[in-house]
């Protein structure tokens, strides 16, 4: 029986042994943690690669390699060849295409991607506001860590405050294939040498086609799921207000409130077909955080009044944004979604809702209660 015991421990540390990888393999790889795709000349693609390498010879952690080619595989082929690294795809945490290569589509370079089974269908997808290679070649000195895992983390930590859409591979071409919706990505441009999150590419179909404000992010999620301890900062009139003012000098005509939303939430139908009529209900529980011209807050119809404004402005907020998008003919809110839900509607096509959109008519209601003031809840 001791024997036995033994022959297994030997057969099972033999196994284990043989599993493991040559310590000198990992000095042969590179590793590609974040791809960026733009346009070259003569219509060709520029990949840049942001690589790690784990070479005793370099200093250097993480390697930038470009190549260049008239396929995704050809450009990818292209930078292999200038890196003395074997470059395996499979961390590829990011793809970030550049602005020119967003606007002319990129159904085409995700193709590729979904047929590479190294490749994860979870990683994220983002644009930039130049070329991908600019962000993704800053200097190392001026970053704290790698750039493609320095994007990968503001995406992954502030997209659940509501400001950044966070869109994997797999989530836009869901939405691309399911007709009714379109994609938003985050934009990123550098600003001191440093890549900020600025506004959000909405796309037609595979095209970017325009951009969007973190304030009008914020609506789009409102329309497609919970927002819950976001920050809303809003300009009201302040002339409803006059009655209820400390007794200071007032220059402005206007009053600054900061809120943050506890709990929003949304709902959509449409109710007539025909006349292709939709209505958004839209609840807000809001905590006022802080404003800017000294309203005394005590007064029970003050709290209404705020309740008041905050609803008529966001209300034209919603307004204004579905006029935006409806002349870009773009519809991330989703209304073909519930326009395709209905039996008249069940077989409509791309083209059909492009046709569609510019003549919607949505009335936007939203409640709004605020449930309390200050800093803390």
């Amino acid at each position: 029986m001791i024997r036995l015991t033994k022959l297994t421990l030997l057969l099972f540390l033999t196994l284990l042994l043989s599993s493991c990888i040559d310590s000198q393999e990992i000095e042969k790889i590179g590793i590609i943690n974040t791809r960026g795709m733009d346009v070259a000349e003569d219509d060709r693609l520029k990949t840049t690669l942001s690589v790690f390498q784990f070479s005793k010879q370099s200093q250097q952690i993480t390697e930038i390699i470009t190549g260049e080619g008239k396929t995704v595989d050809g450009a990818m082929e292209d930078a292999e060849h200038a890196s003395v690294y074997k470059l395996v795809p499979g961390n590829i945490k990011l793809s970030l295409y550049g602005r020119e290569m967003a606007e002319q589509g990129i159904l085409p370079l995700m193709d590729t991607q979904t047929r590479d089974a190294r490749i994860s269908d979870l990683m994220y997808l983002a644009v930039s506001k130049t070329t991908a290679y600019e962000i993704l070649s800053i200097e190392e000195q001026n970053m704290p860590m790698d750039v493609g895992m320095f994007l990968h983390g503001i995406i992954e930590n502030h997209s659940t405050d509501h400001n950044i859409p966070r869109k994997t591979l797999q989530d836009f071409l869901r939405i691309y294939y399911d007709i009714g919706q379109d994609n938003i990505l985050p934009i990123f441009e550098l600003k001191d040498e440093m890549p900020y999150h600025t506004s959000s590419a909405v796309f037609q179909g595979d095209r970017m086609i325009g951009e969007l404000s973190h304030e009008e992010i914020l609506l789009i999620n409102l329309m497609d799921r919970v927002v819950k301890k976001q920050r809303i900062e809003l300009t009201l009139p302040l002339e409803p207000f006059k009655k209820f003012l400390e007794k200071r000098e007032h220059r402005n005509k206007e009053a600054n409130f900061v809120f943050y939303i506890k709990k929003g939430t949304s709902n959509t139908k449409l109710l007539d077909m025909n006349k292709l009529h939709f209505e958004t209900n839209t609840t807000l529980l809001l905590r006022l955080s802080e404003q800017s011209v000294g309203i005394i807050l005590e007064d029970k119809k003050v709290n209404d009044l705020i309740e008041q404004e905050v609803k008529k402005e966001m209300e034209e907020q919603f307004q204004k944004l579905l006029s935006k998008l409806q002349k870009l003919e773009a519809d991330p809110f989703g209304y073909g979604r519930y326009y395709k839900s209905n039996p008249k509607g069940k077989d409509l096509t791309r083209d059909e809702w492009r046709e569609v959109l510019p003549n919607i008519k949505v009335t936007f209601n939203v409640d709004v209660e605020i449930l309390n003031h200050g800093v803390t809840d």
